[in-house]
């Protein structure tokens, strides 16, 4: 767990940390890395692109959540932009949040389909 760092009057990952322990610990020592798009004041959301970028580097996996994002087009583009230049290996998106569903429910997507075909949907029955 890399702990948030101050930042002014907003509160954000702390980029430096999370490469200094990912060198530290190694990649075959972490499962992987999952970094948010939404997130409540003052907690700004996770660089996505440099966090894909770092997990590139290391081959670490990436998962981001991305539970509000389908509402902000900004942050689409973040997150197609973290898939085009890092690793990215699965996005969550919450039905009931995005698309105003009475039930819970998600979305998962990603840039490897077969990734996700094969094992993401291979754990639901």
């Amino acid at each position: 767990v890399i702990e948030n760092i101050i930042d002014g009057d907003a509160v954000r990952t702390d980029m430096e940390a999370l490469r200094k322990q990912l060198e530290k610990i190694g990649s075959d020592n972490v499962l992987g890395v999952l970094s948010t798009t939404s997130c409540f004041a003052p907690r700004v959301p996770d660089d996505v692109e440099a966090i894909a970028e770092l997990c590139a580097t290391f081959g670490v996996a990436h998962v981001i959540n991305n539970a509000y994002g389908l509402q902000c087009s900004k942050i689409c583009h973040k997150v197609d932009q973290a898939c085009r230049r890092g690793r990215v290996d699965a996005i969550v998106q919450s039905t009931d949040k995005n698309l105003m569903v009475p039930v819970g429910g998600a979305i998962i997507t990603g840039p490897d389909r077969k990734f996700i075909e094969e094992q993401v949907s291979q754990t639901y029955p």
